[in-house]
């Protein structure tokens, strides 16, 4: 037994001293943004960006279409972007932007060719499926910020407790209640603590933060899944094995640290060659992980020896009524 096991062992039975950190780091994350405010120091200076505007109707029913215009435009003049966001603004215009080096030259004659294209398409009279469709490019010297989008960070709380709900009700089915309960809780935490950690090393709040967030929920899944594969395992071996017993036996810690090793590499290897942007969400996503261990190697296995006590107390009396009854 390696240093490391021994010491997620002990720590197993901390349940209320590792609840109690994870509230303070919690807490901790809340009041510094409050008193100082979050980061949105992602700031990229002098850039050229290519704006193409359209309707809201084209942007949600022929976005892959504009966008393959527009990279076959790139692709032809030899120019390649740092990166695009998308943007629905308020009445009926949505728009793509494009952000390129700020040595980037858009001619004019480039620029018209671009928008005879578009004009093309878009013609009533033309067969395409963007046939009445309004497109217009514009292009800037600016400097090109990264935000957060303003309805991003509600659909992704959205979508994270819907993948939340189905992991546990996933678990629940395969396994027990105890497992799918565990899953859900540890998946909270490792969300919430990623989060507080963004918020006190002041990691800029943009776009990447959704994907780091999406990143966090799948990794502690699946470290989770491995603590609890091991569990229903070791309970088919033994029924009758008790609960701090079964956890302690069932900790998952190699393949915890390797999964998590092998994720930092990755993540490591991603920043130091992509762009500017993904470098954001590979620094932001190195604390996902560290908050994804936590949650799954030491929170999740405690807080599943405090909900299976409970629950074999619960089957305890059910056994012992159900025999008064008989």
């Amino acid at each position: 037994m390696t240093k490391i096991e021994k010491f997620v062992k002990a720590c197993i039975s901390k349940f209320k001293l590792l609840s109690i950190a994870t509230a303070v780091i919690v807490v901790a994350g809340l009041v510094c943004m409050f008193v100082f405010g979050y980061s949105t120091n992602a700031t990229n200076y002098d850039m050229t960006t290519l704006s193409v505007k359209m309707n809201k109707y084209a942007y949600s029913q022929y976005l892959d279409e504009i966008e393959g215009v527009a990279n076959d435009f790139f692709s032809e003049n030899n120019l390649k972007y740092e990166y695009d966001m998308n943007a629905e603004m308020h009445g009926d215009e949505s728009e793509i932007v494009y952000v390129f080096d700020k040595g980037v030259v858009f001619t004019d004659a480039m620029l018209a060719n671009l928008q005879a294209t578009f004009d093309a398409l878009t013609a009533t009279d033309s067969n395409h499926a963007l046939a009445g469709s309004v497109i217009n490019v514009d292009v800037n010297t600016e400097v090109a910020l990264d935000r957060l989008p303003a309805n991003g960070l509600l659909r992704t709380v959205i979508a994270g407790a819907a993948f939340a709900v189905l992991a546990c009700l996933y678990v629940t089915i395969r396994h027990h209640y105890t497992s799918g309960l565990t899953m859900f809780v540890s998946l909270g935490v490792g969300a919430a603590l990623t989060s507080a950690l963004v918020l006190l090393t002041r990691m800029p709040i943009t776009g990447n933060l959704l994907y780091t967030l999406f990143f966090n929920l799948l990794f502690t899944a699946i470290c989770t899944m491995f603590t609890l594969n091991k569990v229903r395992a070791a309970q088919k071996g033994d029924k009758n094995v008790d609960a701090e017993t079964l956890i302690k036996s069932s900790l998952a810690v190699g393949q915890v640290l390797t999964f998590a090793v092998a994720c930092v590499v990755a993540l490591v290897l991603v920043g130091a060659i992509a762009t500017s942007a993904v470098r954001w969400f590979a620094a932001i996503s190195l604390l996902s992980v560290v908050a994804g261990v936590f949650a799954s190697l030491f929170f999740a296995p405690a807080l599943y020896l405090i909900v299976k006590k409970l629950a074999d107390e619960k089957d305890a009396q059910r056994a012992r009524y159900d025999y008064k009854r008989s």
